[in-house]
């Protein structure tokens, strides 16, 4: 975690590196660089607000040269990788898998030294091999393109991807899948470090279609309930209208009329979670939302999210969202109409 965290997003801009991989799609270096330079000043523009940046990007190759794209287009380079001493958070665009024997010399030990110190990595389509190649991936939840799934899962056994997700996150490290998964990312990435309603007035003036406009977080879901098991969605969409209740494998496989053995294996066949991770994953994604636009105590949003036990709230939720519910707050936190009226009295 970066020791400037708490209220960080809200004090100086995010200090972001994408870091464009040899052979990169143009689109996974210009569009997140759309993306984050237009965090708090395109709304703000558009509303005739004050603009605000919110994230400080910049362009870094492998060896500080300009990067030629598998289009041939080329990319400015605003320096290279070793000299990134440290980034809050570092994005790896798509890459060309054939040059991955090359990557061990020079990317592996600068993404494992930013790690170590506190940089948030994600990664863009098969930008995960670099990021699986050094190591990072390792027992950890990922996606990637679904066309190099194979490939993936040969090379990197240790990874537990997940092709049915369009985004993943564990703990500190997220990655998204195909080409265009970027921008489901990059919003999701500027939901976690400015807020809520940050992200959602920045997909309104990108007019980015599929964010998500209730407060509840289903985007992360949706991809995976493409799946064509009509069962298998009963029971999705139950438990995220009953994610506060005790439910247990027994339980939904009765909704869905199978026995509790084939509901787990068609569950796990369907969403990639088991469906107790599906069930957690949701109660953390709605405490997410409460600790941001709500003064609750950290009980109260537990016992809201179907949690009895603070302490295993608090394990679920650092383990899932990379941090305490508490350091998530400081650094998301919305103030409420009332509080912000108080302020200006």
């Amino acid at each position: 975690m970066p020791s400037s965290a708490g209220n960080q997003a809200k004090n100086r801009p995010v200090d972001t590196v994408i870091l464009a991989m040899p052979g990169t799609l143009p689109t996974t270096v210009a569009g997140p660089m759309d993306v984050f330079t237009q965090a708090g000043q395109l709304w703000e523009m558009l509303c005739a607000a004050n603009p605000s940046p919110r994230f400080n990007v910049r362009i870094v190759s492998i060896d500080g040269g300009d990067v030629t794209c598998m289009n041939g287009m080329q990319i400015k380079s605003q320096g290279a990788l070793a000299d990134v001493s440290s980034a809050d958070l570092l994005i790896v665009t798509s890459a060309n898998i054939a040059e991955r024997q090359s990557w061990g010399k020079i990317v592996v030990p600068h993404l494992t030294r930013l790690h170590r110190q506190g940089t948030r990595l994600a990664s863009i389509c098969t930008g995960a091999f670099v990021l699986a190649e050094a190591g990072l991936l390792s027992g950890r939840v990922a996606t990637t393109h679904w066309g190099f799934v194979p490939m993936f899962r040969e090379l990197y056994p240790e990874v537990d991807v997940r092709p049915e997700r369009m985004l993943t996150q564990d703990g500190s490290i997220f990655c998204s899948g195909g080409i265009n998964a970027y921008a489901e990312l990059c919003l999701y990435l500027v939901e976690y470090w400015c807020g809520y309603r940050t992200a959602e007035q920045l997909a309104k003036a990108l007019v980015l279609d599929g964010w998500r406009e209730q407060q509840m977080d289903y985007s992360l879901f949706e991809f995976q309930k493409r799946h064509g098991d009509a069962a298998i969605l009963k029971a999705q969409n139950h438990m995220e209208a009953h994610f506060r209740d005790a439910l247990n494998a027994t339980a939904l496989a009765e909704i869905c009329a199978m026995s509790e053995r084939n509901f787990k294996r068609r569950f796990k066949k369907a969403t990639g979670d088991t469906p107790n991770e599906y069930l957690q994953r949701l109660r953390v994604e709605h405490a997410k939302h409460r600790l941001e636009q709500t003064a609750l105590g950290i009980e109260t949003v537990a016992e809201e999210a179907g949690y009895r036990d603070v302490a295993y709230f608090r394990q679920v939720f650092k383990q899932l969202a990379g941090m305490t519910p508490q350091a998530y707050r400081m650094k998301t936190r919305i103030a409420l109409p009332a509080e912000t009226d108080k302020a200006a009295a």
